[in-house]
């Protein structure tokens, strides 16, 4: 519900969400398995398939890119050292080689600095996203391969010409909604978001 009220907040449409999700009582860095920014378009498509996630759900899902920053540290390779070539990824518009090269030094000793994710209108939830990565001003690499790959840059065409993206968008996230929903008494029901709850304490071995 956060994420869609934040999309709405944006600029985007208002899209249902189910509710009744039970929260895991484990959370824990190490068990967060997200796809690397350098992910293929094929390994992603079978991640997202391993979650019952088709690849036009997977598409329009990394359209969240619309809005949000990536540092510099997850790209950098793309500026300065493509696939270990010493030079950057050929896929790139100039226009945007220039612009991180002025945002992300080769060498920084103070801090990892950020980029929008979408060059044109990063605080908007729109198509623009879509638009940028067929210019070649797809700041991730996954993002600027989806509007290469044959596998999906079919996709990504329908999108820059679709004035309807949202709707989709909406439809995709709730499915990704369903992905490992807890049944079955699993998970819990949090006081507050950020925390477990409290287990009782319960002693042992008193009459």
């Amino acid at each position: 519900m956060a994420t869609r009220d934040a999309v709405f907040l944006a600029g985007g449409k208002w899209y249902d969400v189910e509710t009744g999700r039970r929260d895991g009582d484990v959370s824990l860095a190490s068990n967060v398995n997200l796809p690397a920014a350098t992910i293929s378009v094929s390994d992603s498509i079978k991640l997202f398939a391993s979650k019952n996630l088709t690849q036009y759900d997977m598409v329009y899902l990394l359209g969240g890119h619309t809005v949000g920053v990536a540092s510099c540290s997850l790209f950098k390779d793309r500026i300065y050292n493509f696939n270990k070539t010493g030079g950057p990824d050929p896929s790139m518009s100039q226009w945007l080689l220039a612009e991180l090269k002025d945002k992300c030094p080769r060498i920084s000793l103070i801090f990892d600095n950020t980029y929008p994710l979408d060059v044109k209108t990063p605080s908007l939830v729109d198509n623009s996203y879509f638009q940028e990565i067929k210019k070649g001003n797809g700041v991730l690499q996954i993002d600027q391969q989806i509007a290469l790959d044959e596998l999906t840059k079919n996709i990504v065409d329908d999108i820059v010409n679709d004035p309807d993206f949202y709707t989709k968008f909406g439809e995709a996230m709730m499915k990704l909604g369903r992905v490992e929903v807890l049944i079955d008494g699993q998970g819990e029901v949090r006081k507050s978001c950020k925390v477990v709850n409290k287990k009782p304490f319960i002693f042992g071995g008193l009459n």
